[in-house]
């Protein structure tokens, strides 16, 4: 009876393995959702079988799938173009199904690219993307006119910077479907035409006078805090010792000479991030005062270098920009954490140049920070400029942040968002990505956002060349990446563009640098808005030694 019940037993159980299904013990072959053929649009291909509990994998390769072998199968599969899927299914202690086969030939048009921001007529720089409703096309496009094709044109990979007018033309091709149409997109960058009117010379900072030594010269552009008692703060000193201005008014700057606000660290070895420091813009919030520092290393032990000189006589710049704070009402200002002070660090470890620079100076790093803008998104922005190594020109970068207290939080702009995070190499031991740079067509001494234009506004020297008017100009951007064309505030003579003292509408006889705008009208903290009618101050370089002045003009902006 026991060998009876046994037989019993095992014929009852055919069939109950994998949980009781009820196909055997073969798995259930997986069947495709919609079915294998052809389509004029880009499908969603399901898998399924009928065997409870079963996984699917599958190929689209060619190779024959199996238990190990494919992809296992998870969700829709996207098919965009023409391909065959190779699946089967299988089940612990059951029979792997037989492979199942399903072809699908995607054929059709692709839809033609759309353009984001419509094409038209705009005031200012516009950031244009493409796209195409179909998936897994690929968009080229041309600026010259030319005809795109799936071979001829830039291949679209994201937003295009459209600073002045121009038509771009764009196709969306994928294989084995056919080539859209042409979309044609023309932009008209109608940058606002801006008259500037400029009034009679104040001296604000008179060297001769108002000095607290010989070095205490405004090396750098002015910029203003308003205090928490309503007084003002004017930063426009020199290193090694930086001295402040205060007032009750635009009218009663004092120097301060009992106290440096910051006095150079003046350490002998790069990696440090302290050597000769400024204070080259700040920024109040609440009791905190937080500045961005430009920082010079300079090389006096090289051979190469000048040596026993640690200070800018020195040919060998190695340029960094760190962050200070004060707590004091901008009285003194430390850097906390050093050297995990740094927001943009050299690229590069220093190197000495191999031989003594014939140039004025070699130079490379991050250095000069304009004035920083909160703007009307709630991120604090500035620009600062670059040089990647002692052999490559300058650029410009654009920074961001939605905190001032940590100077890791700044990222850089990479060409597609602000994701860089700037990082020494002498902590990660490796050269360091470098920002990518803006096409601005002038300097980045002075950043604002300007409410009569809605616009940012930067205000910096001319470039260089035989068809440009030496003197200050500004430039206008909606984002702080995408800038229009120059337009010129006043002629001026500066030192790599002199204007010559006769020529109309100079500013000065004399040399000028370090522009910056102040609307005196501005009743924030920090100075960072200006309108219709502010100051343009500069410092006048009456020697080319010491003697230099801090001077401001009035200015009327006008729109034509």
């Amino acid at each position: 009876m026991r060998r009876l019940a046994c037989v019993i037993i095992a014929i009852l159980c055919v069939g109950c393995g994998g949980g009781g299904g009820t196909s055997g013990t073969t798995v259930g072959v997986p069947v495709f959702s919609p079915s294998p053929g052809t389509y004029a649009t880009a499908q969603s291909v399901t898998l399924s079988t009928s065997t409870p509990g079963a996984s699917i994998r599958y190929t689209t390769d060619g190779s024959i799938p199996g238990e190990a072998v494919g992809t296992v199968y998870a969700g829709p599969i996207a098919v965009a173009s023409s391909v065959t899927i190779r699946a089967v299914a299988y089940l612990p202690g059951w029979t792997t199904s037989s492979v199942s086969s399903g072809t699908y030939a995607i054929t059709g048009s692709v839809v033609a690219p759309v353009f984001s921001p419509s094409p038209g007529t705009y005031a200012t720089a516009q950031s244009v993307t493409l796209s195409t409703s179909t998936p897994g096309a690929t968009i080229r496009y041309t600026t010259d006119g030319s005809t795109p094709s799936e071979t001829v044109g830039t291949m679209y990979a994201g937003a295009i910077a459209v600073a002045s007018s121009v038509t771009i033309r764009a196709v969306a091709y994928l294989s084995g479907w056919t080539t859209s149409s042409v979309s044609n997109g023309g932009y008209a960058i109608t940058e606002p035409k801006v008259n500037v009117t400029v009034g009679s010379r104040e001296v604000v900072y008179d060297w001769t006078n108002d000095r607290c030594e010989d070095l205490d010269v405004p090396d750098g552009p002015a910029r203003f805090v308003r205090a928490g008692d309503g007084t003002l703060v004017l930063f426009s000193g020199n290193a090694p010792r930086y001295y402040v201005s205060r007032g009750s008014d635009f009218s009663s700057l004092t120097r301060v000479c009992g106290q440096p606000a910051l006095v150079s660290a003046d350490k002998p070895t790069p990696e440090s991030y302290e050597n000769w420091e400024w204070l080259w813009a700040v920024y109040r919030e609440g009791d905190k005062w937080h500045a961005f520092v430009h920082n010079e290393f300079h090389d006096n032990t090289s051979a190469t270098c000048t040596v026993g000189v640690p200070t800018f006589g020195n040919p060998c710049w190695y340029n960094s920009v760190t962050y200070a704070v004060s707590s004091d009402d901008g009285r003194t200002f430390i850097k906390p954490n050093a050297p995990a002070h740094v927001v943009a660090p050299a690229p590069n470890a220093w190197v000495p140049p191999p031989v003594y620079p014939s140039e004025a100076y070699v130079a490379e790093g991050y250095f000069q920070p304009s004035s920083i803008v909160r703007g009307p998104d709630g991120y604090y922005y500035s620009l600062m400029l670059s040089i990647r190594d002692k052999s490559s020109g300058q650029g410009i970068c654009a920074i961001r942040s939605d905190r001032l207290d940590d100077p890791t939080s700044w990222r850089a702009w990479d060409g597609s968002g602000f994701n860089l995070r700037l990082t020494s190499p002498y902590a990660t031991g490796a050269s360091a990505t470098v920002c990518t740079y803006l096409p601005i067509a002038i300097g980045n001494e002075s950043l604002s956002y300007n409410t009569y234009l809605g616009l940012y506004m930067l205000v910096g020297y001319s470039n260089m060349g035989p068809s440009t008017t030496c003197g200050f100009y500004f430039s206008l951007s909606p984002d702080m990446v995408h800038w229009g064309p120059k337009q010129l505030i006043a002629p001026a003579r500066i030192p790599w563009c002199d204007a010559g003292p006769a020529t109309p509408g100079v500013l000065e006889p004399v040399m000028v640098m370090y522009p910056s705008l102040i609307d005196h009208g501005d009743t924030g903290v920090n100075f960072d808005r200006t309108g219709r009618n502010v100051y343009l101050y500069y410092t006048r370089d009456n020697d080319d030694n010491l003697d230099r002045d801090l001077v401001r003009v009035p200015v009327t902006f006008t729109l034509e």
